[in-house]
């Protein structure tokens, strides 16, 4: 089958300690410190069997995340800009939507047939994180498309556990093509629903939400932010094609934070209230948190979502004074997040489709990635 594979060298910077499990396992907890001089390539790859415990998903869709691209980005010196858990080579890719063709001798939740989505974080069960509930942070996780063979592949093989059936989008979207389009692009929704609903507390039906950053997880995110009864849904973004991208959305406060100041424009727009919901999923954290910090509403809830690549200042008196709370969220696993995203999907809620500008087929993966790192389009998306 094909498969696109990303390498790079390791080579760990000689400032950064390598841990032992790193050494051992050649699985960078911060990437960007260890591997040098990425290269990716089509490959022919045998199709694999699902273990035991596995589905074997036919891949149709596969979206191109920020983090896809950032593995190929370097700094002067050759090393990724990806800052996490990395394994290499591998198969990249973990936004996608597929049919399963084929179950694990084991598996019981799924028949072939199915269509599917599902999470990226494969947890253990048995650690303490695990048992406390919080999966999500797995002593001994692994992930799709990070250090497992992701989607970016005709056909990938999940752990039942994390997958998700997505049939009920049949009805919504008339035929298979269109509910996996849409299904391709639940992973991103997942993790700003993951940000607000279960890492904050308090966030309410008329809350005025502010997105600083409209890439496609501020995208989706400002959809989920509508569906779950925002009052106002506020955006700034910089990019010329993303702002239009939102407007299209039908979303119709969006702003260009270098031509409209952030802290003017909220105050007028919230009629002096401030914002009670902020979600940073930007990046730019130096620019992002002045203006976040002074436009807080009440016990205002601030959502930091993105992969920053450097730490702000932050102004703690402003936070005490408002009763606001900042919540830091990475990723979705656990909490039910999933199903009740398809939920909103399959009640016409939550349409993202008009989000995906782009569609390379697999051949043309190169393509697909080097359009991506334009940072211009809402999803840029990978068939099979």
């Amino acid at each position: 089958m094909q498969s696109l594979v990303v390498d790079a060298e390791w080579e760990p910077r000689a400032e950064y300690e390598v841990s032992d499990a790193e050494r051992d396992s050649k699985k960078a907890m911060n990437a960007s410190q260890v591997w040098r001089n990425p290269k990716f390539r089509m490959t022919e790859r045998e199709r694999p069997t699902p273990d035991d415990d596995e589905v074997l998903v036919r891949v149709r869709y596969a979206g191109i995340c920020g983090s896809d691209a950032s593995m190929l980005e370097t700094d002067d010196e050759g090393y990724v800009h990806y800052s996490a858990y990395l394994s290499l080579p591998n198969v990249i890719g973990h936004e996608f939507a597929g049919e399963i063709v084929e179950t694990g001798d084991d598996a019981q939740l799924f028949e072939t047939g199915d269509l599917v989505t599902a999470e990226v974080t494969d947890y253990c069960g048995r650690c303490d994180m695990c048992r406390q509930g919080f999966n999500g942070h797995c002593e001994n996780f692994e992930q799709i498309g990070f250090t497992i063979p992701g989607a970016f592949a005709e056909y990938v093989a999940v752990p039942e556990k994390l997958c998700w059936d997505v049939s009920a989008l049949r009805e919504t979207y008339e035929t298979d093509d269109e509910a996996l389009r849409a299904a391709a692009t639940i992973e991103p929704s997942t993790i700003t629903y993951h940000g607000l609903f279960a890492r904050a507390e308090g966030i309410l039906p008329g809350d005025y939400h502010v997105y600083h950053g409209a890439g496609p997880i501020g995208l989706t995110g400002m959809n989920v932010s509508r569906a779950a009864g925002a009052g106002k849904v506020i955006a700034f973004e910089p990019a010329d094609e993303r702002r239009e991208i939102a407007r299209n959305l039908g979303h119709e406060h969006v702003y260009n934070p270098i031509e409209r100041a952030p802290v003017e424009t909220i105050a007028s727009v919230t009629d002096g209230a401030g914002a009670d919901v902020h979600v940073e999923t930007a990046g730019a954290v130096g620019q992002t948190y002045p203006s976040i910090e002074d436009t807080l509403a009440e016990t205002a809830n601030v959502v930091h979502i993105s992969n920053a690549g450097s730490d702000p200042g932050i102004a703690l008196r402003k936070y005490q004074g408002n009763s606001a709370q900042l919540y830091g969220s990475e990723g979705h696993t656990g909490q039910q997040v999933y199903p009740r995203v398809v939920r909103l999907m399959a009640a016409g809620r939550l349409d993202n489709r008009p989000i995906i500008t782009s569609t390379f087929d697999l051949s043309n993966a190169d393509g697909a990635l080097r359009q991506a790192a334009e940072r211009v389009d809402g999803k840029v998306l990978i068939e099979m």
